[in-house]
């Protein structure tokens, strides 16, 4: 089975298995969040393994799960600065384009994306909970088109150093596709076509910036995927990277605008 089919295979199992979800939300709504707080689990245990030092490793999960759990009132100034720390660390990579990270950069790093972007999926659920699953739904496509155009046209690699996959023909067809998409499937799940446009047009750069920040992450960090229980993905956060980068930023959407989406 070729790296494509693999890709192929987990994507149509994974998309079951959010159908399922989906539907076990509209019988148990505490599901989708205990749904989040494994994912959570699983994306901090995946991340923990980065560090070669094993006492860091262990913080790392100590920090993480204290401030999932414990800092509810200070919520909305990490969703903030976990936006900035994106846009910052996506600047670094698209200015020097150098994976050379240390340990202990790697370790705030990804403690200031990982939480305020699981604390942000509850803030999403919460509010609107479709959007939740729409932004999955999006990234996936996105990624899969990025995929597909860099296979099939890709010429001009974009960032070398941090990742070789990609490439400007695979960004520029995810753009273009990826709204079409959404409001081809606007009327099935009952959503403004205004707000599929919208979401079309900015999860693809978001995704983006997702998928390379982690990229440059694990190339700091000399990981190649962050585990191999996916198929064709590798581990949750190689599969998650553009949903957990776009978490943050339409949490803070929702909240300086809710209902307006």
């Amino acid at each position: 089975m070729t790296n494509l089919q693999k890709r192929i295979s987990s994507g149509i199992v994974l998309l079951i298995a959010l159908a399922i979800v989906t539907y076990s939300v509209k019988k148990t709504p505490d599901f989708a969040l205990y749904t989040i707080a494994l994912l959570a689990l699983l994306v901090i245990y995946e991340y923990s393994g980065f560090f070669k030092e094993k006492i860091l490793s262990v913080l790392f999960i100590l920090f993480a799960l204290t401030t999932f759990f414990l800092m509810s009132e200070y919520y909305l100034w990490l969703v903030i600065l976990g936006c900035l720390i994106w846009l910052s660390l996506f600047t670094r990579i698209l200015l020097y384009d150098s994976p050379n990270m240390g340990s202990i950069e790697i370790f705030f790093a990804g403690y200031l994306m990982i939480i305020p972007s699981m604390i942000s999926g509850i803030i999403i659920f919460e509010s609107y909970a479709k959007l939740l699953i729409l932004i999955l739904i999006a990234v996936s496509f996105a990624d899969s088109a990025a995929y597909f155009f860099g296979k099939k046209y890709g010429s001009k690699v974009l960032l070398k150093n941090t990742s070789p996959g990609k490439t400007l023909e695979g960004l520029i067809g995810a753009f273009f596709t990826t709204p079409v998409f959404l409001v081809l499937l606007s009327g099935l799940l009952d959503i403004e076509l205004s707000g599929a446009i919208i979401l079309g047009l900015t999860i693809t750069p978001i995704s983006f910036m997702g998928d390379v920040t982690f990229s440059f992450i694990k190339r700091s960090a000399k990981v190649k995927d962050s585990s191999n229980l996916i198929p064709g993905h590798g581990g949750f956060i190689d599969l998650l990277d553009g949903s957990i980068a776009s978490l943050p930023f339409f949490a803070l959407f929702l909240m300086s605008l809710p209902g307006n989406f």
